[in-house]
């Protein structure tokens, strides 16, 4: 290492941070002009016009250019909006709110958090920072503490800008028969004061801020605590998902998941039974996790899960399936199967898009596969939202498990062969072999023109992948006809080997943290896992499938990656 490198290295960093504040600054002082085309919000017609859709690589929806505008900022004093408020409810539809979402405001945001958290694992004491990661369990676990006893709806309906002292909490504590712990509750809302999750105003007396308004269910604090499995019915799924209390629990017996620990639960003398996950471990059941919501009295957590389902939505841009096939170069009348499809969200966006009458361009059929008490839910939601695609057969569910062969299609069907199947946040729940099972099915019944679309967290390397090349010529094999992982990756249209240039991480750290937890999440509750660009490479190609393309939510690592037989 040269002399000083260290300080250039902070130098540089701290400079990323003054360039991308300055184009945030930028985007909202051009807020005037109301539909700048770096702000503005793809809309999704009824009837949407053929168009190419070019592959977005992930390094650009993660820009990390420096700002080129070469125009001064305009004074803080002429803004038309301020960035929205820390201490103010979060609200999406808010012109501030939208000025933040958009592309390039987002992009500059993650620079910014990146560049922040390397120059934080740089200047702090290695003995603290070390304490501060190994003691982090402690802000999920309070955040399952205010989830659970209702906080957010409590400040909410609270008087005085929406702060309420402590001692003024004695319902929680007499609901819980725990009267003399009122004042204790002050301490974890502490230390998620001390993470920018909540506010303390003044002694004891907390208040919400943008990030915790996200747990708000919108409903009353009588009715939370009166009718506490309703509390998800209607919500963005944020609070279910935080809910999810086994995750915590289950996190604990990492190590002995992956040391091979088994459960004691079978008889002396017996066969050894498989290496438990660490939700068995945890619970001390052999039921796997999905198997836990239909045991009598538990199907409330099958309902939370299939609500947290949908609080994970805010990890893909809305509407990104849309433009991550080109929906339009299918024949008219194609069948579209999602596989593992749970209620038909996914669904639904592409049939509202493509859906009506059979002479309409782009008409198509669609089949949502899943579990039997999930086909149930999601036909209730059909017949609220769209009961006529179900009356017209253009919107079928079917109870299917993915481990078996693909059932024939409709007789009523003139194709033979699906023309697209669909598996959005499927092979993240399972390890290789069982992921390959269900993409060896799905490449058995597919015709040489069936396409899979695979939606889930692309996870980027804390290096350079080298071996990743953006190519821009038609798609060759290898030298001996037979498709390799080298030869896959190399001409991957949309793939990129690095998302920054140095000194960021190429994975950009801090900034992508989020699905890097959510692999860890997948590996405790399911022995799944997300999976990098090489894994799922490597195990497309493992059971017959080629990813041609990639496409990438904006600001994300929620990838779409089209493969071919």
């Amino acid at each position: 290492m040269s002399p000083n490198q260290t300080f250039a290295t902070l130098r540089a960093l701290h400079a990323l941070m003054g360039d991308a504040l300055d184009d945030i600054h930028r985007i909202f002082s051009d807020s005037s002009t109301p539909h700048s085309s770096q702000c503005s919000s793809p809309a999704f017609p009824d009837s949407p016009e053929p168009v190419s859709v070019p592959a977005t690589p992930l390094s650009s929806t993660f820009s990390t250019q420096t700002s080129s505008y070469g125009t001064p900022l305009s004074p803080l004093s002429n803004l038309q909006y301020d960035y929205p408020s820390p201490s103010l409810p979060y609200i999406s539809s808010s012109p501030a709110e939208k000025l933040a979402a958009c592309p390039a405001a987002t992009a500059a945001a993650t620079r910014i958090i990146s560049a922040a958290g390397q120059i934080t694992s740089i200047v702090q004491k290695p003995f603290l920072f070390m304490s501060d990661a190994s003691m982090v369990y402690t802000v999920p676990a309070c955040l399952r503490l205010i989830e659970h006893l209702h906080i957010v709806e409590i400040l909410r309906d609270a008087e005085d800008e929406r702060q309420r002292l402590l001692l003024e909490l004695r319902i929680i504590a007499e609901l819980h028969e725990s009267a003399n712990n009122s004042s204790a509750l002050a301490h974890p809302l502490r230390l998620l004061s001390t993470h920018h999750i909540l506010r303390e105003t003044a002694p004891d007396t907390f208040a919400l801020t943008r990030v915790a308004s996200l747990l708000d269910s919108g409903k009353s604090v009588a009715d939370v605590f009166a009718n506490p499995e309703k509390k998800y019915e209607d919500t963005s799924g944020i609070a279910a998902f935080v809910g999810l209390w086994c995750l915590f629990k289950s996190a604990a017996y990492l190590t002995e998941a992956f040391t091979g620990v088994q459960l004691p639960l079978a008889p002396p003398g017996s066969a050894p039974t498989r290496s438990a996950d660490a939700f068995n471990l945890a619970f001390n059941t052999p039921v796997p996790f999905f198997e836990c919501g239909r045991e009598p009295g538990k199907s409330f957590r099958l309902e939370r899960f299939s609500q947290a389902m949908i609080g994970t939505s805010g990890w893909e841009a809305p509407g990104a399936i849309l433009t991550a096939f080109d929906w339009l170069s299918l024949p008219q009348g194609s069948t579209i199967v999602d596989v593992g499809g749970g209620i038909g969200s996914t669904t639904m966006i592409l049939a509202r898009a493509f859906g009506g009458s059979p002479k309409r361009r782009g008409s198509f059929r669609f089949i949502v596969q899943d579990r039997p008490v999930v086909i149930g839910l999601g036909l209730d939601a059909w017949r609220a939202q769209c009961p006529e695609m179900l009356e017209s057969g253009q919107v079928m569910f079917y109870d299917h498990d993915f481990f078996l062969p693909q059932p024939p299609l409709p007789s009523s069907d003139f194709n033979q062969h699906p023309a697209v199947y669909i598996l959005r946040v499927v092979l993240h729940d399972w390890p290789d072999a069982r992921a390959r099972h269900v993409l060896l099915n799905l490449r058995l019944a597919s015709s040489p023109e069936t396409r899979l679309i695979i939606a889930d967290h692309i996870l980027p390397l804390a290096c350079v992948d080298e071996g990743v090349r953006s190519a821009k010529h038609e798609h060759q094999k290898s030298d001996g006809g037979k498709w390799t992982l080298d030869s896959v990756l190399a001409h991957l249209e949309g793939a990129h080997g690095t998302l920054a240039p140095a000194p960021l991480l190429p994975n950009l750290g801090k900034a992508s943290a989020t699905p890097f937890s959510m692999d860890i999440v997948m590996h405790i509750t399911f022995n799944g896992k997300e999976r990098t660009l090489r894994e799922l490479c490597a195990l497309a190609l493992s059971s017959g499938w080629r990813i041609a393309r990639v496409t990438y939510s904006k600001g994300s690592h929620f990838g779409h990656l089209v493969c071919e037989p």
